[in-house]
């Protein structure tokens, strides 16, 4: 009965601190006030584990996170659920309150691995748009700015692996391919065929599955190619406004921005 109550007043406390912090609304994704400000959203990219996982791997519904609102309020997600405390933010350390967490149970998501981290006091740095996290002067955590990945790109640049000086227009005569990425589904279109599936976008990394194409015939169009790399893409990065995907770490396609998302 003294914890149910205890935590009860926890989350009343919380429930004050956004109400007094963002007026009539929740806190949302805040925008840093500069390159060295903690404040804002961070995407996980890397964490202290023994298990050999990439993070692809250990967190297949999607990046954790952290998101600080203030230097005193943090909201998070583990990979599987949300969580939300105070942090205290001062002279490059962060001290971790309690944290309020869902519920709910995700099969093959390491999110105790995560939020065990979330624990005391850690030293930080921000150097390049990446917060690390460190304990013991051991760095357990790396953070980067997100990405946007979601949207609507259109194929720009085709590396194919037979190297040939074919032009896109001379391997995809009927229209470029089109790609977009939204909430962990893709869809789009090869050049011929329409493409569906699903993602999980993590620091650099992108992984794809069960990648499935409708049928129809199209003379001319280098889809088989199209295909073979497109399902072999294992990371990304966004720059100048272009989406470059790469597969074991050669560059195989670029694409530019269509449509971002609102």
């Amino acid at each position: 009965m003294r914890k149910t109550i205890l935590r009860m007043m926890f989350v009343g406390i919380l429930a004050t601190a956004f109400t007094s912090s963002c007026s009539t609304t929740l806190p949302g994704i805040t925008q840093p006030t500069d390159n060295n400000s903690i404040l804002g959203k961070w995407e996980l990219d890397y964490i202290q584990t023994n298990d050999g996982k990439s993070l692809a791997e250990s967190y297949p519904m999607g990046a954790p996170y952290l998101n600080f609102v203030s230097n005193k309020i943090l909201n998070a997600s583990d990979g599987c659920n949300t969580l939300n405390g105070g942090v205290t933010v001062s002279n490059n350390k962060i001290s971790f309150g309690n944290m309020a967490a869902t519920m709910k149970a995700c099969d093959g998501v390491n999110d105790r691995a995560f939020s065990s981290k979330l624990q005391g006091i850690l030293k930080y740095s921000i150097s390049d748009d990446t917060l690390t996290l460190i304990q013991d002067d051991i760095a357990i955590m790396r953070f980067k700015r997100p990405m946007n990945l979601q949207g609507t790109w259109v194929l720009e640049e085709f590396i194919g692996k037979d190297r040939s000086a074919k032009t896109l227009d001379q391997r995809f005569p009927n229209k470029k391919p089109t790609v977009t990425f939204q909430n962990g589904q893709i869809s789009g279109n090869n050049g011929c065929n329409n493409i569906t599936g699903g993602y999980v976008a993590i620091g650099k990394t992108l992984k794809m599955g069960n990648i499935a194409t409708t049928r129809m015939a199209c003379d001319g169009v280098d889809e088989v190619s199209f295909n073979e790399r497109f399902n072999a893409v294992d990371s990304y990065k966004i720059e100048n406004g272009k989406l470059v995907l790469y597969a074991n770490g050669v560059k195989t396609m670029v694409f530019g921005n269509l449509k971002q998302p609102r």
